[in-house]
């Protein structure tokens, strides 16, 4: 009947908060109260709300989880300068139950936000280059490449 937590075999602080009990419905609830803000603030419909927060998912995701490398901590003594975050997550290794979560919740978030929208021009190709960037981003056989050479270490 409960999760048996099993302790963390990553030493990464960068990453190990990924994989504690709870982060799954932490993140869907950011997503979902993103939503809720984002409807009630600009009192907009709730599919331009839903394309709002699926750009905003985008653009923070990819920036932080894609983007970025290294980590803030100073006692990895550097072994991780030129690794993005999700290069880090699970010490790099493919297709964990993490890595999936995390591919699928764009895709989720991309469905609700098209299907809010009627699939209707603009919204569905605006959320659909956004979707295939990150989706692409996350594949396996990505892992470690910078397209020409972009945020590439020199």
């Amino acid at each position: 009947m409960y999760v048996r937590a099993v302790p963390t075999t990553d030493l990464n602080k960068n990453t190990e908060w990924f994989t504690y009990p709870g982060v799954w419905t932490t993140y869907i609830l950011i997503v979902f109260f993103s939503w809720l803000i984002v409807l009630s603030l600009f009192g907009s419909s709730p599919g331009t709300a839903w394309t709002i927060v699926h750009l905003c998912h985008f653009f923070v995701t990819y920036h932080f989880f894609h983007w970025k490398k290294g980590t803030p901590f100073a006692d990895d003594q550097g072994i991780y300068n030129g690794l993005t975050w999700w290069e880090q997550i699970d010490n790099g290794k493919q297709l964990t139950r993490n890595r999936k979560f995390l591919t699928v919740a764009p895709v989720v978030l991309y469905l609700i936000a098209s299907h809010a929208t009627d699939y209707q021009h603009p919204m569905l190709f605006i959320n659909t280059l956004a979707v295939f960037v990150l989706v692409v981003a996350k594949f396996p056989n990505m892992h470690k490449v910078r397209v020409f050479g972009i945020n590439a270490d020199h």
